[in-house]
């Protein structure tokens, strides 16, 4: 309640407006629910997801802020005009602060590491997010890079943290599922050799 009390505030403080989200029918038959909205805070009608999925956002905007009111993870923070987080199957209560139009899409499937160069394979990334379980098959290094001055990996379970101001770095990551939440304050990656 004191988080949300506080978007509350930090969106009066700068003159944000009421804002509006239109739940609109999904094009593919594949998709969850789509809302879009206008600058301001707002919090969603509860979203149940019922297999892990992932959630695509836009904005037009400075920033992008979505926060969820449960441990299943899911928020974000980001200055970039689109992104994406993962969601665990639950339900959810988001609010989000957003200072021009917005879209979010749950998508019922997960984001699979994509090819960053050098051999490497892992995620691209804005701000803060939730990154979706993935497997290694053999120990290797955890490579990453920022523009920000932040840039913290934390596995919930101690068996990775990071966190630094360097601009980029590595860390050991043993073989097995590893399920990240990303906290940077700028543009970022992190990859691994598959």
């Amino acid at each position: 309640m004191i988080r949300f009390t506080a978007i509350l505030i930090v969106c009066a403080s700068v003159g944000l407006g009421a804002a509006s989200a239109t739940p609109r029918a999904s094009s593919a038959a594949t998709s969850g629910p789509v809302f879009s909205g206008n600058a301001g805070a707002r919090t969603l009608p509860t979203i149940t997801v019922r297999v892990p999925s992932t959630l695509r956002w836009t904005s037009s905007g400075p920033a992008f802020l979505l926060i969820t009111d449960t441990a299943l993870g899911g928020s974000v923070s980001s200055q970039a005009a689109s992104g994406a987080t993962y969601l665990k199957p639950g339900a959810y209560n988001l609010t989000l602060k957003a200072w021009a139009a917005w879209t979010i899409r749950i998508v019922p499937d997960v984001e699979r590491p994509r090819p960053l160069g050098g051999g490497l394979i892992g995620f691209r990334g804005n701000g803060s997010r939730e990154l979706p379980p993935f497997t290694t098959l053999r120990n290797t290094n955890l490579v990453w890079t920022n523009t920000g001055g932040l840039f913290a990996v934390d596995s919930g379970l101690w068996t990775l943290r990071i966190s630094s101001s360097a601009r980029r770095g590595n860390h050991k990551m043993g073989r097995g599922v590893h399920a990240f939440v990303v906290n940077a304050s700028g543009t970022w990656t992190i990859g691994w050799k598959p």
